[in-house]
C-alpha cells in the first residue's frame, strides 16, 4: 500500500529544498517586524512538543509532531529539526543548488514572469506517451484537468505531441494567469466524471489552520488567505513551473512562493496550486529561528490527495503519514550532512 501514497508525498522533497533556497536565496532580505518575535521553545511548544521532543530538536535530532487534517484527502504533517550552521554558510549552500538539484525527480524548471507568457513554458516539454493520457484525457482521478481543459486537449487535432504539448503550456499559462488575478478564486476545480474536487477549498482550510502563522505574523497570515489583494510590504513571492517524474509519470506542477520576514526570523509559505497528476495540491509553511549554534527550522505541510479520501481513509492517512515522515527524515540526514561539510 505504500506505492499508493508515494506520488502524493514526494513532492515534499521539493518543498523543504525549495523552502531553504529561498530562505538564503536574499528573498527575505528586507526584514519587517510586526510583533514581539518568537524564541524557537515558542515556536516548539505550540507545535505541541514536550520539554524532551524540544531538547531533542536543539540537539540535532529530527522531531515530528501531529497536525490535524482539514479534510479528507489531507496527508498532514509537520517538523523541527536544528541545521548547524551560519545563516551566511546555510545560504552559500543552498543558493548553489546542491539540495535542489539532487532531487532526480525534477527533471526541468522555470520562473513565470510577473505577466506571464507563452516564452515563459518554451522549456516545457512532453514526452510521446504524455502527450497521448493527455490528448485522451477524461474526467477521473487520473488526471487533474477541468472539463473545459479536457475537452480542449480532446479538440488537437490528431493529438500530436507538438500540438498537445502546446497545448499543455497555454493550460499552465491560463491557471497561472487566472490564480495571479483571482488567488484561490481563480483555481479551476478538477473534473472526477460526475463529481468535481475542489482544490481552492483545500488550501484554503490549510491557510486557516496555520495557527502559528495566524498569532505570530497575522499580517502575513492574511496574505495566505486574501492574495492578491492582500498584500504586505516588504514581502516577496516567486512563480515557478516544474516539471517531475514521480513514478515513472510526468507531473507538472505550478508553485508560488511568498515569503516575509521578522526581524532575524523568516516565515515562507509555498503553495503548489496545480499539480496535473498523482496528487491535487499541497501547502507547506516553515518557520526559520536563530539559535546559539544554528537556525532551528519548523516546518508544517498540508498535501491532498483523493487517494486518501473515503472508505478506510483513516487508515490510509496514517500510513501516508509515516511514508511522509520517512521520506523527510532522509532529507534531513542528508541535508545535515550537506551543511557538515
Amino acid at each position: 500500500m505504500r506505492d499508493l501514497f508515494r506520488a502524493a508525498v514526494r513532492p515534499s522533497r521539493r518543498i523543504l529544498a525549495v523552502l531553504l533556497v529561498v530562505a538564503g536565496s536574499g528573498l527575505l532580505a528586507a526584514p519587517r517586524t510586526t510583533q514581539a518575535q518568537p524564541t524557537a521553545d515558542q515556536l516548539l511548544t505550540d507545535m505541541g512538543l514536550s520539554s524532551d521532543d524540544k531538547q531533542h530538536v536543539l540537539n540535532g535530532e529530527f522531531v515530528t509532531a501531529e497536525v490535524g487534517a482539514v479534510s479528507d484527502r489531507d496527508l498532514a504533517f509537520s517538523i523541527a529539526f536544528l541545521v548547524k550552521t551560519t545563516p551566511d554558510n546555510l545560504s552559500k549552500k543552498v543558493v548553489a543548488g546542491e539540495l535542489v538539484t539532487s532531487d532526480a525527480q525534477v527533471k526541468t524548471f522555470g520562473v513565470i514572469s510577473a505577466a506571464g507568457n507563452p516564452a515563459d513554458f518554451a522549456k516545457l516539454e512532453i514526452s510521446s506517451q504524455a502527450a497521448q493520457t493527455l490528448a485522451s484525457a477524461q474526467g477521473g482521478e487520473a488526471l487533474n484537468l477541468s472539463t473545459s481543459e479536457i475537452a480542449a486537449f480532446k479538440a488537437v487535432p490528431g493529438g500530436a505531441r507538438p500540438a498537445i504539448q502546446q497545448q499543455l503550456q497555454r493550460m499552465l499559462l491560463a491557471r497561472y494567469q487566472a490564480y495571479r488575478a483571482s488567488g484561490l478564486g481563480g483555481i479551476a476545480p478538477y473534473d472526477r466524471g460526475g463529481s468535481s474536487t475542489d482544490v481552492a477549498a483545500d488550501l484554503r482550510k490549510a491557510g486557516e489552520a496555520a495557527k502559528g502563522l495566524q498569532k505570530y505574523m497575522p499580517a502575513f497570515h492574511a496574505v495566505l488567505l486574501g492574495y492578491p489583494k492582500a498584500t504586505l510590504p516588504g514581502m516577496r513571492e516567486t512563480f515557478y513551473w516544474l516539471k517531475y517524474d514521480i513514478q515513472g509519470k510526468e507531473t507538472y506542477v505550478l508553485t508560488h512562493i511568498l515569503a516575509a520576514s521578522d526581524g532575524p526570523s523568516r516565515a515562507i509559505v509555498q503553495r503548489q496550486y496545480y499539480a496535473s497528476t498523482g496528487y491535487n495540491a499541497e501547502q507547506a509553511v516553515a518557520g526559520f529561528l536563530p539559535v546559539q549554534g544554528g537556525t532551528v527550522v519548523v516546518y508544517a505541510a498540508h498535501a491532498f490527495t483523493d487517494q486518501v479520501a473515503g472508505f478506510g481513509g483513516s487508515m490510509k492517512r496514517s500510513i501516508g503519514k509515516r511514508v511522509m515522515a520517512d521520506q523527510m527524515k532522509k532529507i534531513f540526514d542528508a541535508g545535515r550532512a550537506e551543511f557538515g561539510k
